[in-house]
């Protein structure tokens, strides 16, 4: 039979074995998730400056066609008050 004291070195030793590898595992699933975090973090940011591009292409868009928009309302309101001008010239 082995000795008590020897026997409770031994199984603290597993304990300790034991601890060591689960704080290694905590330590390399901690690494995953940091790297995973920061993958999302930065495909977030990249989605996000593609959107804040093309909202900005749009902005833009949208404001060429307002001042196209004024223009062409502006030429037609001259062209009708110049209809009505000449009609009244005629005598009309």
């Amino acid at each position: 039979m082995s000795d008590p004291a020897t026997a409770m070195l031994v199984e603290m030793g597993q304990v300790k074995g034991q601890l060591t590898a689960m704080t290694e595992m905590l330590r390399q699933n901690h690494a995953a998730t940091q790297t995973r975090i920061e993958d999302l973090s930065q495909s977030v940011n990249t989605r996000f400056d593609g959107l804040e591009a093309r909202l900005s292409t749009l902005e833009k868009n949208e404001r060429g066609t307002a001042i196209r928009a004024a223009g062409t309302g502006a030429l037609a309101g001259a062209i009708v008050a110049a209809g009505i001008a000449a009609m009244r010239g005629m005598g009309h």
